[in-house]
């Protein structure tokens, strides 16, 4: 049978262009989980790569109205470190009424669109009870094979649903590093051979209810605890091949050559975390549909850090000991209410509220007893609210218009143990407009224009002191910071090809950004500053530098092989290519903007085959921040250091067999190419715009194959 004759068909409504894959059409995959029914989806790749790599919950503070494309019942999970990814492992395909793909504006969704969003539709009634579950062992080169399990069970009493998870698993990293340093003339004088070897235990306890009332509303709870140890051992050996001074914490030492000198470094790191969340939905007569979710989430981070050297082959002693602790934790509270009018129109109008706390505090000790400069408490709160109104207009069948206003205002305090004054308060307000006009030429080509403010989220950490473990250095912060300003549009035109065979979508981007930032020279001494501040500071802290733009166009599309007789066969690919501009504050020249990638891209490959019961496929992505000769490199400037990294595509493959009825036997392959970066780190004497090098350093780093064997079944 071939696979368009599945029960898929195409449905357009007075909103949105909507392809939707019903029940039937999964049948042939033998799906237990809705990520196994959703990577059968011709265009969904890129999607599901994204909540990948989201797994360990969204970083954006609050809701707001831009959030995961994958929605489950028109509605986002009500949860941040209950991230979509895992749940879409967890949820059971046997619960699962259809898909939809929505391409474009659509009235009721609880996001606004990027382009494509999947809408996942529940049964009202599912299987009484029913359980998911994954066995098996990971194993990394180096290492050892370690047990993972993973638990889910659905049940249903009267109009109440039910679900507990458990995920457990040890997890093991391994990577090398090569280091090479150079004097200025270009003199060889030091080879370093560096280990990393962290050890991961981890247990995530997740549950939820739904209540489906007589009077159609709606209440979701859900919860999850973390449990979480993380040691990490990193070794470094270092070969010096003439005489070089340096400095220690604060202590001067001078190996000579062939010296052999040891490092160790140890960290302890103690995360735990909880989460409670929940939605609540009713419709009013005359009213509209009332949609409210909240969350409130708390985690705490204890750090040991153990520095230790020794020269050669003596046994290693105590450098420094740092210790430091970060919490934070998030309220946040949004609801909505969505009314209709004249059947083209309809408006949502409502509020979010969010309170977020961030504590830092670090204290580093010295072998002798001797407490370092740095050490500090600092906490920071912000607490923001958002006022928004959004109207979708259905112009015609085929054009769609979605307009929206937010408005936000946010107070941010900060306070700590080095200024002299009680605390660092700043009040913040913006406007935040969007447009998005959808125009279907006909059921396979369609149009879209946006034009959107966005205003970036400040980082709580750029606020206070931070303790740096590559450096072993505390860095500064900057209380005086102030959030991106960006002006975003966008051109789409997407193809979606007839009988179901894929799409192939373009997008043309340009980015006008206020207030942009980077490193920014700070002048400690007692003297008023200079005017050319940044070109003989020697210090550096994050700051706004003033305008950036970046532009560039975006290529999305999926391809089913039918003409190649493969009709379970698919085909995706991503590709980004961005460029952007900026003032150097230091160079006082254009430069890219740092860590932002010019070339973006992935390509994956799946193939199904249903008379075998066997399913295989691959995929190979690469992100390189773009570099001053325009490479896939990431490049840095700092007051007193330039640095350029690389990175190189990460590959992985899988296998899976049915076995047993309905059990699934898998073998995956991760980091097959073992994920290659490295770097070109220029240090400076003094300004780095006076241009005495100090010194070179070159990165050569990799990070070891990842093997597991898995079966996967449900009672």
């Amino acid at each position: 049978m071939s696979t368009t004759a599945l029960a898929q068909e195409l449905t357009t409504d007075d909103n949105s262009s909507t392809v939707t894959y019903k029940e039937d059409y999964f049948v042939q995959y033998n799906p237990v989980t809705l990520q196994d029914m959703l990577r059968s989806v011709p265009g969904t790749a890129a999607l599901l790569a994204q909540a990948d790599e989201e797994q360990g919950g969204r970083r954006v503070r609050g809701f707001g109205s831009n959030g995961d494309q994958i929605l489950i019942d028109g509605k986002r999970i009500a949860g941040k470190t209950n991230s979509l990814g895992l749940q879409l492992k967890r949820i059971q395909a046997d619960s699962v009424s259809y898909i939809e793909l929505i391409r474009g504006t659509k009235a009721g969704l609880d996001v606004q669109s990027e382009g494509l969003i999947i809408n996942v539709v529940m049964k009202e009634s599912a299987s009484k009870s029913n359980t998911v579950w994954i066995g098996g062992g990971e194993y990394v080169d180096g290492a050892s094979v370690n047990p993972l399990l993973k638990i889910t069970h659905t049940g249903e009493v009267d109009r109440l649903k039910y679900s507990l998870a458990i995920d457990s698993a040890i997890k093991q990293t391994r990577r090398n590093f090569n280091d090479t340093f150079f004097f200025a003339d270009g003199t060889q004088y030091q080879d370093n051979m560096l280990t990393n070897n962290m050890d991961q235990k981890k247990a995530l306890v997740n549950g939820g209810i739904e209540y489906n009332g007589e009077n159609g509303d709606i209440l979701r709870l859900n919860g999850q605890l973390e449990f979480d140890t993380q040691d990490t051992i990193e070794l470094d050996n270092q070969s010096h091949l003439a005489e070089n001074t340096f400095s220690v914490f604060g202590d001067s030492r001078t190996l000579t050559a062939g010296d052999d000198y040891q490092v160790s470094r140890t960290t302890y790191h103690r995360p735990f975390h909880w989460e409670f969340g929940g939605d609540y939905e009713r419709r009013f007569d005359n009213v509209g549909l009332l949609k409210a979710l909240f969350v409130i989430n708390h985690g705490k981070h204890d750090f040991t850090r153990i520095f230790e050297s020794g020269l050669n082959g003596a046994e290693i002693s105590e450098d420094v000991t740092n210790f430091s602790t970060r919490t934070h934790g998030e309220k946040i509270l949004r609801a909505s209410l969505t009314q209709t009018f004249a059947e083209v129109h309809t408006i949502e109008y409502g509020g979010e509220v969010a309170i977020n706390d961030v504590g830092t505090s670090t204290e580093t000790t010295r072998f002798d007893g001797v407490v370092l400069p740095g050490t500090n408490d600092t906490d920071t709160q912000e607490k923001r609210a958002e006022a928004f109104i959004s109207h979708n207009y259905a112009i015609a069948s085929n054009i769609s218009l979605q307009s929206s206003l937010n408005a936000e205002f946010s107070k941010i305090t900060q306070t700590d143990n080095i200024n002299d004054v009680p605390d660092n308060s700043r009040n913040f307000s913006f406007l935040k407009p969007r447009m998005n006009l959808r125009y279907d030429i006909n059921e396979q080509n369609q149009i879209r224009v946006t034009a959107e403010r966005k205003i970036s989220q400040l980082d709580f950490g750029a606020f206070g002191s931070n303790f740096d473990a590559e450096d072993g250095e505390t860095d500064g912060g900057n209380g005086e910071l102030v959030p991106e300003d960006r002006l975003e549009f966008s051109v789409a035109y997407e193809n979606r090809f007839a009988d179901d065979q894929g799409s192939i979508a373009i997008r043309g981007f340009y980015n006008k950004i206020r207030d942009h930032i980077a490193r920014i020279g700070v002048y400690s001494g007692d003297l008023p500053a200079p005017d050319n501040i940044n070109q003989v500071v020697t210090l550096s802290v994050p700051g706004n530098i003033g305008d950036a733009e970046e532009y560039g166009v975006e290529i999305n599309g999926s391809w089913r092989l039918k003409a190649m007789d493969l009709p379970n066969a698919i085909i995706s690919g991503k590709y980004i290519l961005r460029e952007t501009e900026a003032m150097d504050p230091f160079l006082e020249m254009e430069r890219p903007i740092q860590y932002v990638q010019k070339h973006e891209w992935l390509v994956s490959f799946q193939h199904d085959l249903p008379s075998t019961g066997t399913s295989y496929g691959f995929s190979v992505t690469n992100k390189g921040p773009v570099g001053p000769g325009g490479g896939s490199v990431g490049f840095r400037t700092d007051v007193i250091e330039l640095w350029e990294k690389t990175i190189e595509p990460k590959a992985s493959f899988y296998v899976e067999q049915l076995v047993f009825g309905n059990m699934k036997l898998r073998f995956d392959a991760k980091n097959i190419l073992k994920a290659k970066t490295g770097y070109d780190l220029t240090k400076y004497t003094g300004n780095i715009s006076l241009g005495n090098v100090n010194y070179n350093e070159i990165r050569e780093a990799s990070q070891q194959r990842v093997f597991s064997l898995t079966l996967q079944g449900s009672f």
